[in-house]
């Protein structure tokens, strides 16, 4: 009798884990939405922010290539939210809700449903993913885009006929029309289109020829449309050279415009981007763990995923895009990296029989540290303000009269509609010509626009005065989480 009960309540314990897991992703999400940011942080956020009331990519909102589903996704919460910045966190929030069901259905290829019902919810439960789904930028969505178009590789290449597959290439032409630096992921048509070819070899040309054309006839949508914005195609492709000449040998951080040694920019991406800060969310105890998982991923490297190959072919592809082509001060844009290796290492683990409840405690305890830092997180991120509020607000509050002379904070400034006089300036020339016309008013100067001066062969120092530095996380702001506002003194 105690038995039959016993094995009764053993049949329970799954279904009853399951939904906890399900409460868990349900009660994370309201937690995102309560707590998205209000805040358009940076250059990019005030870009798409701004694209919600007047989409303009002359005008840089967003910037180019305008990244139109996201926005039309912010538009659509706009109706219902006022803020422009909480409208595009709650979309994103929404879309990486609604990857619950590819990660669940990837993940069950290979394991139970409560192990994958377990993946799923480690994976939505990174701090970092908590970071990035709480702010408007498009990548949460991309990432959350790019899990539908990696099932449905999946899906098709489980097609035993031999059909056009329509559902990935649609699904491509979405994620390009939010996040076109994904473009790499398209090597995944490419070797479903290889895979289908190897079963059925009668007209393949033909076969080659129709996927590339309707693939084409899909992105074709979204570039119309920005076609259409600009009036015509000479304004859009004089827009696209500036903004790749830009990415490339301006201020887009990839290896062509900077001169970070390629061994620097490496382990950058590897051990603090996608590691440290992307997958253990900067906390010790997570990387703990991660090790402790790794060690048994390795005893039984055997019964990894078979899928491996092409995943590695996807995941190689990416890290060299990431590597030499974005920002590498930037962690967001290791973000589909995070997400992948993260969901392979928890896969990889739960598909060997050893030791399969220890490593299930491992994840739940990752799962449990990465909420609590992620809900931490996420409090912060929503109630401190930037150190660029911070330097606004401050200087709202100064009653004589001055001028201040920034780099990107104007871009802020822009946004929050400051009434008091501000610059951008790039050149010292330029600088000292403009403060001879001001010599009724108090200079303030940002350090970021006195290491610019220094890099052009000025002494700077006996001429800034240090008033007062702002600061803000480095998670939420990579690249002005603390400003240092100075006063110039000409004599």
């Amino acid at each position: 009798m105690l038995m039959e009960r016993f094995i009764k309540a053993k049949d329970w314990l799954p279904k009853l884990g399951m939904l906890i897991l399900i409460v868990i992703i349900g009660l994370t999400s309201y937690i995102r939405v309560v707590y998205s940011s209000p805040f358009a942080r940076s250059w990019d956020q005030v870009d798409f922010s701004l694209a919600l009331g007047r989409f303009d990519l002359l005008a840089m909102q967003p910037h180019f290539p305008g990244y139109p589903y996201f926005v039309f996704g912010g538009m659509i919460f706009h109706q219902w939210i006022e803020d422009p910045a909480q409208a595009l966190s709650i979309f994103n929030t929404i879309m990486m809700l609604f990857a619950t069901l590819p990660i669940y259905w990837v993940a069950r290829r290979h394991l139970s449903r409560l192990h994958s019902l377990l993946v799923c919810t480690s994976v939505q439960s990174l701090s970092y993913f908590w970071i990035m789904a709480t702010e408007p930028m498009s990548e949460a969505a991309a990432v959350s885009v790019l899990w539908w178009y990696l099932w449905s590789l999946q899906r098709a290449k489980e097609d035993s006929t031999a059909n056009i597959p329509l559902l990935p290439l649609f699904i491509f032409s979405v994620l390009m029309g939010i996040r076109l630096s994904y473009l790499p992921f398209g090597l995944g048509i490419i070797l479903l289109i290889l895979s289908k070819l190897k079963r059925f070899t009668k007209g393949s040309l033909k076969y080659i020829v129709k996927s590339l054309s309707i693939a084409l006839l899909f992105q074709f949508i979204w570039v119309a449309g920005l076609v259409a914005t600009e009036g015509n195609i000479t304004n859009f492709i004089t827009l696209a050279f500036q903004f790749v000449f830009g990415h490339f040998n301006d201020w887009g951080g990839a290896v062509t415009a900077e001169s970070t040694p390629l061994f620097d920019r490496f382990t950058q991406l590897l051990l603090i981007n996608i590691f440290w800060i992307g997958i253990c969310g900067e906390s010790t105890f997570t990387a703990v763990l991660f090790g402790f998982l790794l060690v048994f991923i390795v005893k039984n490297r055997a019964e990894l995923p078979s899928s491996k190959a092409a995943f590695f072919l996807l995941l190689g592809s990416y890290f060299c895009w990431a590597l030499f082509a974005q920002n590498i001060d930037k962690p967001r844009h290791a973000l589909p990296l995070i997400a992948l290796i993260s969901f392979f290492l928890f896969v990889s683990a739960l598909m060997s029989q050893k030791y399969r409840g220890v490593k299930f405690m491992i994840i739940l305890g990752i799962l449990i540290l990465q909420s609590v830092n992620g809900f931490g997180f996420v409090k912060e991120k929503a109630n401190v303000a930037p150190a660029t509020y911070q330097l606004t607000n401050y200087l709202k509050e100064y009653k004589e009269p001055f001028v201040i002379y920034t780099w990107e904070e104007a871009r802020i400034m822009d946004y929050l509609e400051v009434e008091y006089p501000y610059e951008r300036v790039f050149s010292y020339d330029y600088f000292a010509s403009s403060i001879k016309q001001r010599e009724n008013k108090r200079i303030f100067i940002t350090d970021h626009v006195l290491e610019g001066f220094e890099k052009q062969g000025i002494q700077v120092e006996r001429y800034a005065k240090k008033i007062r530095t702002f600061q803000s996380n480095t998670l939420f702001d990579p690249a002005y989480s603390s400003i240092t506002l100075f006063e110039w003194k000409s004599e």
